[in-house]
């Protein structure tokens, strides 16, 4: 009896020692009852599935981009953007780099030694505030900036439903003379290029390490090839033999730096052409394995603005649809195929199943939209002939040239909605949506926006 009496009286100068003694749930101090939880934890369910924007492909002081980190991520923030990977050459925001021909000098001190620098310095104070930003002077008397690492400015930017980074790089790679990159998308570790004896085997070396690093550490993660006309290295024929399965296999349709031909030339096809080839091919021919395209900025450049001259962001990006905005649930989404490439059009629904891709616009007042279903169909001539008109000083390796009969326009419709229902002599059929609004930072003059759906692999009709 006393004990109880004592409690009471305890309970009523300190009710939370009421709850240490025995009670699952604290008292709610000027709530009503059981709302304690509610209203302090807040609820963590995930809602419905959304679309979510974002960028895999950008570059910062940590490697060759004009810019620090931080003014690369408010840029994207403050331009609508909901999620980013910053994804510099071998290395993500994080320890030290090296320094030096032979890497003997670590350091995480950058130098301030042109004007572009200087400028971004000047926007880097301005934006964060001279507590923030850390400078020393070298005894040569030349600036240098601390460069911070993603977890010492990721909490300035990062909000739940708002905006996320995903950690990532750009494995940076070769073989001989001939540049082969591919970005890690939510690697927790750096992952040093792997090499190889033959392109494909550059490429399958790193894409291995990858998945293996996302099986290691329990992670989605993915690996996409980047810009493959860049100096005309990566062939069809290098991605081709490739061991993916779908879900596994991603390359850029579309990349926004100025030097990287996206449109090919008079000899070579351009990224659009090697999509419907490498897809085309692998159903009819291989494992039938996709292949999803994705658009991406490859921004360098954030305080000089060209057509041509330099790579800008806000050139392209995905659309992902998911439920949370977290790498996780992002990079799942993607390996699903749930997301679209675009370069300004916005889609209003897009739905594909069951040898049916529907989809519809987010309209602007004043554009006008022209939506086409491309595809290529069974039978089609797929053999690869060899390009023997090439000029003998012409950069790049090699290549096959394919009929036209791969990557036809199947459908064409005039207006904000479409739809195509595959009669089943179809390998595939994708959605291709050209608007008549110009891009506002476009790849090159005369641009106009665009958006890309992934293929739907088309169901025979028996």
């Amino acid at each position: 009896m006393k004990r109880t009496q004592t409690l009471i009286a305890l309970a009523l100068l300190c009710p939370t020692l009421l709850w240490a003694h025995g009670s699952h749930t604290p008292p709610a101090t000027g709530t009503a009852p059981g709302l304690y939880f509610k209203e302090i934890r807040g609820n963590y369910h995930a809602g419905e599935a959304r679309w979510w924007k974002g960028n895999t492909h950008t570059h910062t002081w940590w490697s060759d981009g004009d810019s620090p980190p931080e003014n690369v991520a408010a840029w994207y923030r403050e331009n609508g953007y909901q999620f980013l990977v910053l994804s510099d050459h071998n290395r993500m925001q994080e320890h030290a780099i090296a320094r030096g021909t032979l890497a003997l000098h670590y350091t995480q001190w950058y130098p301030i030694e042109d004007d572009t620098r200087r400028d971004a310095l000047a926007i880097y104070r301005e934006r964060f505030g001279d507590d923030w930003v850390q400078t020393r002077t070298t005894e040569a008397g030349v600036t240098e900036v601390r460069l911070k690492t993603l977890d010492e400015f990721r909490h300035l930017f990062e909000a739940p439903g708002e905006f996320a980074f995903v950690k990532g790089e750009e494995i940076t790679d070769r073989f001989e003379s001939h540049p082969f990159h591919m970005n890690a998308v939510n690697n927790q570790d750096l992952i040093e290029p792997r090499g190889g004896n033959t392109p494909t085997e550059v490429m399958q070396n790193n894409l291995n390490a990858v998945l293996d690093q996302g099986v290691r550490h329990g992670r989605e993660v993915l690996a996409h090839i980047n810009h493959p006309n860049f100096r005309y290295a990566i062939t069809v024929e290098d991605i081709l033999p490739l061991r993916y399965r779908t879900g596994e296999g991603y390359f850029e349709l579309y990349n926004g730096h100025h030097g990287v031909e996206n449109y090919g030339d008079a000899h070579r096809m351009g990224l659009e052409k090697m999509w419907d080839v490498l897809l085309a091919k692998r159903i009819a021919e291989g494992d039938g394995a996709l292949m999803y395209g994705i658009a991406n900025d490859d921004a360098h450049s954030f305080t000089r603005w060209s057509v041509g001259g330099d790579s800008n962001p806000g050139r392209g990006w995905v659309m992902v649809r998911a439920k949370r905005l977290t790498p996780d649930s992002l990079v799942a989404a993607m390996k699903r195929g749930d997301f679209y490439a675009s370069t300004g059009v916005t889609l209003a629904t897009l739905q594909q199943g069951a040898n049916r891709l529907s989809l519809s616009v987010e309209p602007e007042d004043g554009v006008e939209y022209v939506i086409e279903f491309i595809g290529t169909r069974d039978g089609a001539d797929l053999e690869g002939r060899e390009v023997r008109d090439l000029p003998g000083d012409m950069v790049g390796r090699a290549l096959l040239r394919y009929s036209d009969d791969i990557g036809v326009v199947l459908k064409t419709v005039r207006g904000t909605e479409a739809e195509y229902v595959a009669k089943g002599n179809e390998l595939y059929v994708r959605a291709r949506v050209r608007s008549s609004q110009p891009h506002p930072h476009p790849f090159r003059e005369g641009d106009t926006e665009m958006a890309w759906t992934q293929p739907l692999k088309v169901q025979a009709k028996r």
